[in-house]
């Protein structure tokens, strides 16, 4: 969830840190307000910058310690996401409060049904169609693409199996997933992907930038202990389709995209190829290569308010269907999430695509 250059990261980053702290600043006020506490203004800004402190604590237990701390980290950012859903609800009070003074109970009431909504467009999954059409094509094809699992100790073995029962209903051809399998690498998680081998399709995927935190070796783990086979720069042809999967940036060592694509030895005489790239690769760059359709995510469409409106100004493509040149993009936004299953404004989705051999053109 950041933009395609160091710049377009750090501002993402200041803006998401402002706003945090304008929002944890004005819960510490308000809470200080209802339990009769004036507080100096030293004092909010000290209070507001120690829940940022725990954001952060939270995301160091998550990555470099035990299980145990890990839930205490996962618990730590339920309240801060809680805190954050609810801050808009406690502006809209302020506002209206000068015409008319909303009851206590119904501010409780509207509290919970948002921070409720948020949790079922969270873990609620959608099915998105997505249809195309090639002369090429030999016979017509169903593919499931699934991005940002986003696996760790609460989205574990139970969730990858609803994910499994959902395909295993579909029945498509084959099964490509988008790259950040795991939330942070861990050997522990692995047994999570298990399910996966239940299917009788071929599964195929690359890496994301999370799969690179942590034990990056836990991730190879996955390919060998499921039938899931990992694309990294590398292409496979399945009943005349070319799937390629290339490696995130943070694999790359330095290496630029036309050297990791003519790496991946992508075919010419294909009917049909597909790449995969976990962050969004503008159709621009592709010029020149042999490529029908891109696969993406790792955008999440920003998840929730306000980075759903901020996501779309950093990234040249952050959600939805892109076309250039004859070629076609596709970003999901995840059938996971980062960080509290929350999601405001956008919705975790599975997408299915139809790929149709389309009459020839005289």
């Amino acid at each position: 969830m950041h933009g395609s250059n160091p710049f377009s990261r750090i501002l993402f980053i200041s803006i998401a840190l402002f706003v945090m702290r304008g929002i944890f600043l004005m819960i510490v006020w308000r809470g200080g307000v209802s339990f009769g506490v004036h507080l100096k203004p030293r004092m909010l800004l000290l209070l507001s910058l120690g829940l940022l402190g725990i954001v952060a604590t939270s995301f160091s237990m998550n990555m470099f310690f035990g299980k145990s701390t890990e839930i205490l980290g996962a618990v730590l950012l339920w309240i801060i996401y809680a805190l954050w859903v609810i801050s808009p609800l406690l502006i809209a009070r302020d506002l209206i409060s000068f015409w008319h003074k909303i009851p206590p109970i119904v501010m409780i009431i509207l509290s919970v049904l948002w921070v409720g909504s948020g949790i079922y467009y969270g873990v609620t999954i959608r099915t998105t169609p997505l249809s195309l059409s090639n002369p090429a094509l030999k016979k017509d094809h169903n593919i499931v693409f699934i991005s940002d699992l986003h696996v760790e100790s609460v989205r574990n073995r139970g969730y990858i199996q609803k994910i499994v029962d959902r395909i295993q209903k579909i029945k498509p051809d084959f099964v490509i997933l988008g790259g950040d399998l795991m939330n942070t690498a861990k050997a522990s998680y692995v047994e999570a992907f298990l399910p996966f081998n239940q299917l009788k399709m071929p599964v195929y995927a690359t890496l994301g930038n999370h799969d690179n935190m942590g034990d990056s070796d836990a991730v190879l783990q996955i390919f060998e202990k499921t039938k899931i086979k990992v694309l990294r720069n590398q292409s496979v042809d399945i009943d005349g389709i070319q799937v390629v999967g290339i490696d995130d940036k943070s694999y790359r060592n330095s290496k630029k995209l036309f050297e990791i694509l003519d790496e991946s030895n992508i075919a010419s005489d294909q009917a049909y190829t597909i790449l995969i790239s976990h962050q969004p690769q503008k159709l621009s760059k592709l010029a020149g290569y042999p490529i029908d359709l891109e696969l993406a995510g790792h955008t999440h469409n920003g998840q929730f308010f306000p980075f759903s409106l901020i996501i779309p100004l950093l990234n040249d493509y952050s959600y939805g269907t892109y076309r250039e040149n004859g070629m076609t993009a596709f970003v999901s936004q995840g059938i996971g999430t980062w960080g509290a299953p929350i999601r405001i404004g956008t919705q975790s989705e599975l997408v299915l695509i139809s790929l149709k051999k389309a009459p020839a053109t005289k």
